[in-house]
């Protein structure tokens, strides 16, 4: 009966709606169509009147933080530059100093869909670098940098355009540029500023915290990596990805590291230190760490033209067992090898097909200087099984062996780089054999027997 009484009395107000008037106020003066024609010629005439164009701060993957993006609209076309063009132009200019692919024009479209959508829908090696699922800077096979082609405008107005990627759902930022900058001195002046501000490593240090209290502060990529301990002695890690404006660095977003809000880094007048742009309370302390502190603590990736003599041999075996290591006799393709520190795990780290799999080395013996040390390897944790599996069926164990011992017969290194303060290459060179040397690199190397 009760469950009567309910049906009834919910038949009795459907009626009771259905019989109200069917008439719908007219809330908007034109049709939801007329509307989007109207935004959508209001985008396109903000974006061509820009008469210099506009800078985009762009981020796909936010592991490796931000780059400026620079472009030019017409009533067809869009013109673009960059910070990064390619592996070899890290700056987006030439040799001479002249923009890389500024010439080349593309297509743009911007239309309705679900909003005004901003589309980059014509080739342009220059923007399309980004959104290339196979990259060779970054990331893995079918990823890349994880950037959009393709932007919702959430608001455009002439002194600011924010968009959010269609895909992946990176905030994307446009300013116009200044009218009578060119890009390519803009482009150099960043550069500028972060060949100045750029560091290994810093320490957070200012209001707030305590002497007693050490946030150890590394850059990868364009993201600033804190580490302290809590409370509990316990590691904690906060990513803050930047962006480099001839001001200093641009953050994403204000994580809060310790209780401390973090924003944005001004250049300043000295690459000791650089103080956040508004508080001076709080600050960045360069630091240069011990060389073997650098290899110990960061990622270092190997390339196969990079290896020795010594070592070639041991990697030519590897690939090809690589050819039958896969399930079912099937090829694991190497798509990474790097020796560091990966999910707070140090060793050799190194990924093959679907596989993932790391062997324990330990640095020990440094030298005063604290570029030279002596490596070991062991089957402790956090080696695991399929590492186990690798060095003992697909010939990975003479690679591990040419780079660290076990025992009282440990591999000793000498350690030599590019830059202390910000090292993008580290050779090591085997003190007891001379042909054992290798160079592994800062920046990312995907596909190692590629290159």
């Amino acid at each position: 009966m009760k469950k009567l009484n309910y049906f009834l009395t919910l038949l009795v107000s459907v009626l009771a709606l259905s019989s109200c008037t069917s008439e719908v106020d007219n809330y908007f003066s034109e049709s939801s169509s007329e509307r989007s024609a109207k935004d959508i010629a209001k985008v396109q005439k903000i974006l061509r009147e820009a008469p210099n164009g506009w800078r985009m701060e762009f981020y796909g993957n936010l592991t490796y933080g931000g780059y400026n993006v620079l472009c030019k609209f017409d009533s067809e076309y869009v013109t673009f530059a960059s910070e990064k063009v390619g592996k070899t132009h890290n700056a987006g200019l030439d040799d001479s100093g002249n923009l890389v692919g500024a010439g080349q024009k593309s297509t743009y479209t911007v239309m309705q869909s679900m909003g005004t959508l901003l589309s980059f829908d014509g080739g342009n090696e220059v923007f399309h670098y980004f959104s290339k699922p196979k990259n060779d800077d970054y990331g893995s096979a079918g990823e890349g940098f994880n950037g959009d082609f393709e932007f919702r405008v959430l608001s455009a107005s002439p002194e600011k355009i924010v968009l959010t990627g269609r895909k992946h759902g990176r905030k994307i930022i446009m300013y116009p540029m200044p009218a009578n900058l060119e890009w390519k001195d803009y482009l150099k002046s960043v550069k500028e500023t972060d060949n100045y501000m750029s560091s290994r490593s810093y320490r957070l240090m200012g209001e707030g915290i305590p002497d007693t209290v050490n946030i150890v502060v590394r850059q990868y990529y364009r993201s600033l990596i804190f580490q302290y301990l809590d409370d509990k002695e316990e590691l904690q890690t906060v990513a803050a990805p930047f962006i480099v404006t001839p001001e200093g660095f641009i953050l994403y977003d204000t994580p809060t590291v310790r209780g401390v809000k973090i924003g944005n880094f001004a250049k300043g007048d000295t690459f000791e230190r650089f103080y956040l742009a508004d508080n001076k309370k709080v600050w960045l302390e360069t630091a240069v760490p011990p060389l073997w502190e650098s290899v110990r603590d960061g990622m270092w990736f190997f390339a196969y033209s990079k290896v020795g003599s010594y070592q070639m041999p041991l990697w030519d075996d590897f690939h090809e067992a690589l050819k039958t290591a896969g399930l079912n006799n099937k090829e694991n393709v190497l798509m990474n090898a790097l020796v560091g520190t990966y999910e707070n795990k140090t060793g050799f780290h190194f990924w093959a097909g679907p596989d993932y799999g790391i062997v324990r080395l330990d640095f020990v013996d440094a030298n005063e200087e604290g570029n030279e040390i002596s490596i070991k390897y062991s089957n402790d944790k956090p080696t695991n099984k399929t590492a186990k599996d690798y060095m003992s069926k697909h010939k990975l164990k003479p690679i591990i062996e040419s780079l660290a011992g076990r025992g009282s017969k440990l591999r000793r290194f000498k350690l030599t780089t590019d830059n202390a303060r910000k090292p993008t290459i580290i050779t090591f060179t085997d003190v007891n054999e001379p042909t054992n040397v290798f160079t592994l690199s800062a920046e990312q190397v995907n596909y190692p027997f590629d290159h």
